[in-house]
């Protein structure tokens, strides 16, 4: 199991202020360390039954003019050497907070032959192998921004897992409530 650092721990505590709620006298979304810390394990468990990635949404709720989502992923290691491969998404951004592992991260760069997807988790959007781009190494602590559309995947995962928080900006609503 992790520990999370005191300032990881400040990051989690997610806060939106939704207009609609504050009309209606709501407060912020709230989530708190034991929550992210029980998911974290919930994904590692489906990781030692086989799974090569568990991606857990934690809340998606309305902020007003869209709809922000945090998740909880987790991925299996990949070595070095396999075939560039990557996903992008039509409707969503993403911001990736790195909470355990360490690995390459492969952003950028332009589709080969690329397949058009569509889930419930997190809608529609491109798969495919991928040349060009930029590989960055990330560790604890480090975030990465992808823009909507921007191809991304991972090209190397050193350690066992790496385990990272995805704030998702969904401002059409394609992201399911629940998915593991």
């Amino acid at each position: 199991m992790f520990q999370f650092s005191r300032a990881c721990g400040l990051i989690l505590v997610v806060s939106f202020l939704p207009a609609v709620s504050i009309a209606q006298g709501g407060g912020s979304f709230v989530i708190n360390k034991d929550e992210v810390e029980a998911i974290f394990k919930q994904g590692l468990e489906g990781l030692a039954q086989g799974k090569t990635v568990s991606d857990i949404v934690v809340r998606h709720v309305d902020v007003g003019d869209e709809y922000m989502g945090v998740s909880v992923v987790q991925r299996s290691k990949v070595e070095a050497g396999s075939a560039n491969t990557a996903i992008s998404h039509v409707d969503l951004d993403e911001i990736y907070y790195i909470v355990t592992g360490e690995g390459t991260m492969l952003t950028g760069g332009t589709f080969i032959d690329a397949e058009a997807t569509s889930s419930e988790l997190l809608g529609n959007g491109h798969r495919g192998a991928l040349v060009g781009g930029v590989m960055q190494k990330v560790k604890p602590g480090d975030i990465a921004i992808i823009p909507k559309g921007m191809p991304h995947g991972w090209h190397e995962i050193v350690t066992d897992s790496i385990g990272y928080v995805i704030f998702r900006a969904d401002p059409n609503q394609v992201m399911s409530e629940k998915y593991e």
